[in-house]
């Protein structure tokens, strides 16, 4: 089985290419999603949210609320990796588990929607690793319009994740977004006819 990851920094457009694989009939571990998923209500990672950062990061819904922890990590970089033990280290887990699963299946190409790839030094673990990347003020439009996030924050995040020129140094492939949707695809099936 062929383990190819995608990542990119925020705002990039990697989520567009994911989706489109999707819906050419890929399948696509993303682990954003499954860390959505355990920090909605009644998520496994919410016990551990509650215990390590109290109720003030729980909305009334049970839910974590996104924007007081992304506003505390980011200003404080010292709650993060106290977040990401009860958190990514768990998608980590459920991604290998979805894994042996799907090669057991028989399946033969598999996608992985890895933000924090580079970051977490897991690149060696893919076959290929495919990078999504856009200007930076491009990113930081999309990030604005989609998110509603203070510019001050975007900026400590894009700080945060590995730098662009780290990511493509490290690339097998790398997809520059900055034109329409349909560039993206085209680049995305160009790549596809090759394996």
């Amino acid at each position: 089985m062929l383990n190819i990851a995608i990542t990119g920094g925020i705002g990039a457009g990697k989520s567009c290419v994911t989706s489109y694989l999707t819906e050419k009939g890929y399948t696509v571990i993303d682990a954003d999603k499954m860390s959505r998923e355990m920090t909605a209500a009644g998520g496994k990672a919410m016990p551990y949210i509650l215990e390590h950062f109290g109720p003030g990061f729980i909305n009334e819904d049970g839910s974590l609320n996104r924007a007081a922890m992304r506003d505390l990590v980011f200003r404080e970089p010292k709650y993060m990796p106290i977040l990401e033990a009860g958190t990514t280290a768990v998608v980590i887990e459920d991604i290998d588990a979805i894994r042996k699963e799907e090669e057991q299946r028989g399946t033969k190409v598999l996608f992985y929607d890895i933000p924090l790839l580079f970051e977490k030094h897991k690149e060696d673990e893919y076959d290929r690793v495919w990078v999504v990347t856009a200007d930076r003020n491009l990113k930081a439009e999309r990030i604005m319009k989609r998110d509603k996030i203070d510019p001050s924050i975007i900026d400590l995040i894009i700080e945060s994740q590995a730098d662009d020129d780290f990511r493509i140094s490290k690339a097998d492939v790398v997809f520059y977004n900055n034109g329409t949707i349909e560039e993206l695809h085209d680049l995305v099936d160009a790549e596809l006819s090759k394996i």
